[in-house]
């Protein structure tokens, strides 16, 4: 039973980690062609100032993987909980950001 439960904690963890440095990714990527660009300097620091709660999730992530690796199953569901919350809302900000792209608002 610890070993499932461990496995199925790790996944997660994992799956939050990528998520979040997705979105930590997508940031940085679109905050460096804004700087680029000429006319999308103001989309590009909005975008920046939202690297810092990106790195946030990317170290949260980081510390649900390395619970993962106790030995105790109430750590593992702690990790289970973590990874997958981080995960979530990691993805729900990409979304968000890319929706943000698609339809800048009006003086961008």
């Amino acid at each position: 039973m610890d070993t499932v439960v461990d496995l199925i904690a790790t996944i997660v963890a994992v799956l939050g980690l990528l998520a979040a440095l997705g979105y930590a990714g997508y940031l940085g990527m679109i905050s460096s062609v804004a700087a680029r660009r000429p006319g999308t300097a103001d989309y590009g620091r909005g975008e920046k100032k939202r690297l810092p709660a990106a790195g946030g999730l990317v170290l949260g992530a980081l510390v649900a993987l390395l619970l993962t690796s106790a030995a105790a199953v109430p750590v593992d569901l702690l990790a289970l909980l973590a990874g997958g919350g981080i995960g979530l809302v990691s993805a729900a900000q990409l979304q968000a950001a890319r929706r943000r792209l698609a339809n800048p608002p009006r003086g961008y």
